[in-house]
């Protein structure tokens, strides 16, 4: 009886179980067919890729799926973690649909940080929290460069030409060559700024002239880091040429001052300026002189005298021993160097002798040296003792405040020129009186007495 109770029982529950696989497969086939129910929506996800490590900043990609909104946080490892609810509230926005890297910036460099993402579909379901660890590089300090590249000198002022890289200010100083250099950090305190736009050269101004200076530079970056102290050394020019006047002192060092005043103390007076500036009419070459530009003429103080004999004192001297033809014949030039010149090769071809000449070059200027910015001393041409002559109220005004000699005025003094009448062996002489200026040729031979002048 137990026997076929059991089976009877087995029977039965086979039967119900055909009958709820049939219930279940026609549900299925009712909602494939569009009837009933929509599928349930897919549960969404974000998924974090790590990416690139700088000292302030952090990259990373978020792969979003299924979902309808995307956000993250980037917080400090030692911060509380957030939770899903958290992230979606208070976090950043990103793309729910594509792929994207982002940038966590203005971060502390060496710190650890938890990269937190969560995802939301359209039903409101949020995914899990997912996380990534980063860390931001170690912290490495700006070193900021300055380079001085030129320095150009016009007179007392300079000007910087120079460059700098990673700098957030700049300073500089120049100063005197022999006081010390500057530390960097006493330059950064006490010097001044360094412009950063390096588009213009720095200009530094009223300097003294004809001195040695040394520029400093030193650059700081936002780290608060020292570059090297750049440096250059240049010097200041000559300052500025006032163009002498005719009736000026003209000195032993090469200078000049006003003959208004009293010669300046300290300085010897050699001369007295006779024409200021260049002049049209001359041949001569200066720059075999190295003289690049004439400032004036200047005339002796005294004649060309040889005291030696004190019984029998030389003030006249013979012009040449042999007729020459080789200098200017123009009468109003000032080539009283080029004659000179030419009258010394001539002398020197022909083996003769030039009294005026040898003792003006030799004997004269180891009396009253020359300065060596001039010319030297030579023989006026024509031109120049008629130039000379019409400024004798100037230039006699000066020789009164320093003890020279005016060129005489009476009528038995007559001064050598350098210029030939002739090639007869002839040379115009002058004779300086009140009434007038009196030029005659004369022969080579005769003594005449000699006034050097010079160009400077």
């Amino acid at each position: 009886m137990k026997k076929i109770f059991y089976l009877n029982k087995l029977a039965g529950m086979l039967c119900m179980s055909a009958v709820l696989c049939f219930a279940v497969s026609c549900d299925r086939a009712g909602k494939d067919e569009g009837g009933g129910d929509e599928p349930t929506e897919l549960t969404p996800s974000v998924k974090i890729a790590t990416g690139e490590s700088g000292e302030d900043f952090l990259t990373f990609t978020l792969i979003p799926e299924n979902a309808a909104e995307v956000r993250y946080m980037v917080l400090p490892a030692s911060d509380p973690a957030p939770d899903a609810a958290g992230i979606m509230n208070e976090g950043k926005s990103a793309d729910p649909v594509s792929e994207k890297e982002y940038t966590a910036a203005e971060l502390i460099p060496s710190t650890g940080y938890v990269i937190f993402a969560a995802a939301r579909n359209s039903e409101g379901l949020t995914s899990m929290v997912a996380k990534a660890d980063m860390t931001t590089r170690e912290h490495v300090p700006i070193v900021p460069e300055v380079t001085i590249s030129e320095i150009k000198v016009d007179g007392n002022s300079a000007f910087v030409t120079y460059s700098l890289k990673d700098a957030d200010a700049a300073f500089c100083v120049c100063l005197p060559s022999s006081e010390p250099a500057p530390s960097a950090d006493i330059l950064s305190a006490d010097g001044s700024n360094l412009p950063l736009d390096v588009s213009e050269p720095l200009s530094i101004k009223n300097l003294e002239y004809e001195a040695s200076y040394v520029f400093y530079a030193v650059a700081v970056s936002a780290d608060k880091e020292y570059s090297d102290v750049a440096s250059c050394a240049f010097e200041t020019g000559k300052p500025p040429v006032t163009p002498p006047a005719v009736g000026d002192y003209y000195y032993s060092d090469g200078t000049w001052s006003s003959g208004s005043e009293s010669p300046l103390d300290g300085k010897t007076v050699v001369g007295v300026v006779f024409k200021s500036g260049a002049a049209d009419s001359d041949l001569s070459d200066y720059n075999a002189a190295g003289i690049d530009e004439i400032h004036g003429f200047a005339v002796a103080l005294s004649d060309v005298k040889d005291n030696s004999d004190p019984f029998s004192p030389k003030t006249g001297f013979e012009w040449s021993d042999s007729p020459l033809g080789v200098t200017s014949a123009d009468q109003d030039d000032f080539s009283g160097y080029y004659n000179t010149v030419k009258i010394m090769e001539a002398i020197r071809n022909i083996g003769g002798s030039s009294d005026v000449v040898s003792y003006i070059v030799d004997f004269y200027d180891s009396q009253v040296p020359a300065p060596e910015s001039s010319t030297g001393w030579y023989l006026p041409s024509l031109g120049q003792l008629k130039e000379l002559y019409n400024v004798r109220s100037e230039v006699y005004a000066a020789f009164d405040m320093v003890d020279g000699d005016s060129l005489y005025d009476f009528s038995g003094d007559w001064y050598w020129s350098s210029t030939e009448s002739g090639e007869d062996g002839t040379v115009y002489k002058v004779n300086f009186l009140d009434s007038g200026l009196v030029v005659e040729s004369d022969d080579i031979a005769r003594l005449w007495k000699v006034r050097p002048v010079l160009a400077f």
